[in-house]
């Protein structure tokens, strides 16, 4: 694999380096601090793996960066990883026979260790008898179900585990026992047909949570079996577009925001800044709508390292990356050129205006900046539930997301132009099988996308 694209697919592993993704679908890169500038330290041996092993929660995007991750495994990440791989079958809700507890070990931490450590989250849970919990050794069961593979000269028992090897079996456990009781986010997927044309429709949170993942086995499997994958962009197959993108965010003419502003608006950004411990000329090169998105997303986020986890755990980010490690193509329904004016275009005392609404949620916070908060997070529960109704219901009586004058720009001409492809797709000859990531918003608002292939006649069923 040449260098360049074995970056790009390590990259696309800690994908929030690349971009975050707005709610509305609007892509809206943030700069990488310095601790992601750099190369995450991931194997080729490890990297499909730790694609989804990194979505569960079980260890921060951090430990990719601390120069540690291919070193002998610490007590403290030893706990913390083993902790949270319990907790995160704990929401099986399974009967729990008993409760394990990572071993305090004092020395070297061997790849034994960790692999008994992790047979015991395991076995604190009954199963169905047809795992076999019971019918071997530890060690040998982890081998038996591909939870352990070992090297080339075998399973290494007595040498030091490093960080990956052990968030690698942790990672394979979790997806084992999660596919085992049909356990995982089924999210809002629709099957349209036209002849023997099959087309997989998933509304997409392009900011998730760890309670998305890992996605059911059925809805992983619909993705394996397509040709192709379409997004409404590909963020990580174009790179010139990646950058005049970004052009568009900043002024290119030598002047700087306060000239484009009034007085009070700018002073309204320090505050606003200053209240953020972000330096106050940080986003000085940059146009109105870009800081007011920036500052939307980190309010629904948190920290600039949550920003960071969100964008990773995005459903399109996760598709985008998956597709990239196994060679399906990537196609593309908009492109960064259309997202980008869209905002880029607005009159210039609309982006004031809306970033004054910004502003003014950090400055003096709301009843209604808390319930959109939670609102966003009941989505994240519901896609994960494919409670199509309750998001349907809660989504579409957003005034920010759909009935404001943002939203506005957000839906109706592009929903027509993308329903067109999607049609034109269904109506080829042959056989084929799409798998397409739109933003949610894009199929549950009356008249958009869904109701529009149904409209023309396409079989078009939710998938339950």
């Amino acid at each position: 694999m040449k260098t360049s694209k074995w970056n790009m697919l390590k990259r696309s592993v800690a994908s929030g380096l690349i971009a975050l993704i707005a709610i509305l679908g609007v892509v809206v890169p943030v700069q990488a601090n310095e601790a992601s500038a750099s190369v995450p330290q991931i194997s080729p041996w490890s990297i499909k793996v730790l694609n989804e092993g990194e979505k569960y929660g079980i260890f921060p995007l951090t430990w990719y960066y601390d120069g540690t991750f291919q070193k002998p495994i610490t007590q403290d990440k030893f706990q913390s990883l083993i902790t949270a791989t319990s907790t995160k079958l704990d929401a099986l809700a399974l009967k729990k026979k008993h409760t394990f507890a990572a071993p305090h070990v004092t020395g070297m931490i061997t790849r034994e260790t960790v692999m008994t450590s992790v047979y015991s989250v395991l076995a604190q849970y009954e199963w169905p008898e047809t795992l076999e919990i019971d019918k071997y050794e530890p060690i040998a069961y982890l081998q038996t179900k591909g939870i352990i593979n070992g090297t080339g000269k075998g399973l290494d028992l007595n040498k030091p585990s490093t960080v990956e090897q052990a968030a690698v079996m942790a990672s394979r456990l979790v997806e084992y026992a999660y596919d085992a009781v049909g356990g995982g986010s089924k999210g809002l997927l629709w099957k349209a047909t036209k002849g023997n044309n099959t087309m997989y429709l998933l509304g997409s949170i392009h900011l998730g949570d760890p309670v998305m993942y890992p996605m059911q086995k059925s809805v992983r499997d619909a993705f394996k079996q397509s040709d192709s994958l379409w997004v409404e962009v590909d963020l990580q197959g174009n790179p010139d577009a990646m950058a005049e993108f970004s052009q568009l965010m900043f002024y290119t003419d030598g002047t700087k925001l306060s000239e484009h502003i009034s007085k009070e608006t700018y002073e309204k950004l320090q505050k606003a800044l200053d209240k953020l411990n972000v330096s106050k000329d940080a986003f000085d090169s940059f146009k109105p709508w870009a800081i007011s998105n920036n500052l939307s997303m980190s309010m629904m986020t948190g920290s600039s390292d949550e920003m960071v986890q969100a964008a990773a755990l995005g459903i399109d980010m996760y598709f985008t990356s998956s597709a990239l490690l196994t060679g399906k193509p990537i196609h593309e329904l908009e492109g960064l050129k259309l997202q980008g004016d869209l905002f880029n275009n607005v009159p210039a005392a609309v982006q004031e205006k809306e970033l004054n609404d910004a502003l003014d949620q950090i400055l003096t916070p709301t009843e209604k900046s808390n319930e959109v908060l939670e609102a966003f997070k009941g989505w994240q529960k519901q896609w994960a539930k494919a409670e199509l109704e309750q998001f349907t219901k809660s989504f579409t009586s957003s005034e920010d997301m759909v009935q404001s004058e943002q939203a506005q720009r957000l839906f109706g001409e592009r929903d027509k132009n993308m329903a067109k492809k999607l049609m034109e797709l269904l109506d080829k000859e042959g056989s084929s099988t799409h798998f397409v990531v739109v933003g949610a918003g894009h199929f549950v608002i009356k008249d958009m996308i869904i109701d529009q292939l149904k409209a023309k006649g396409y079989d078009v069923q939710f998938v339950k």
